[in-house]
């Protein structure tokens, strides 16, 4: 009898202890989302295309996120894989240009940022859609359009 009461006890711990490793195991695997601040997210996508710094540029960019780019009548569509890539051919590429942004709209939960790259002959406009979401904020929509 003694032997059976040690042997549930003994249970209940080991089951107590694997809760409490389960919990704290949970509350280790989330995303801290301190640093994915908009003023991070705006300054790494703006040094990525404008500098060629890519660093950070895959943890600011959601996974469903659209880029739009309008080429005379046509618009082509990137995801977020083409865009890394073509942003990584031109790493530390320092493009011809004078780059500013400023923010349209500011919200909450979602900011929309005009980034305006100079180049001698023609200008590219970059619309940028900014999410908070659970990891932070994260760029989800990018249209693009030359003038």
């Amino acid at each position: 009898q003694l032997i059976l009461n040690v042997m549930k006890a003994i249970k209940s711990i080991l089951a107590a202890l694997l809760i409490s490793i389960i919990i704290t195991s949970v509350g280790y695997a989330k995303v801290d989302k301190g640093y994915l601040t908009m003023d991070y997210a705006i300054k790494t996508y703006v040094e990525a295309v404008s500098l060629g710094k890519v660093k950070g540029i895959e943890e600011i960019l959601d996974n469903n996120v659209k880029f739009t780019l309008a080429q005379g009548n046509k618009v082509i569509n990137y995801n977020k894989m083409e865009l890394i890539n073509s942003l990584k051919i031109s790493e530390n590429i320092n493009q011809n240009c004078k780059t500013d942004y400023s923010i349209i709209e500011k919200g909450d939960a979602q900011t929309i940022v005009k980034v305006t790259m100079d180049y001698e002959n023609f200008s590219k406009i970059n619309y940028v859609t900014i999410s908070n979401t659970d990891q932070g904020w994260k760029i989800t929509n990018v249209s693009s359009v030359y003038k």
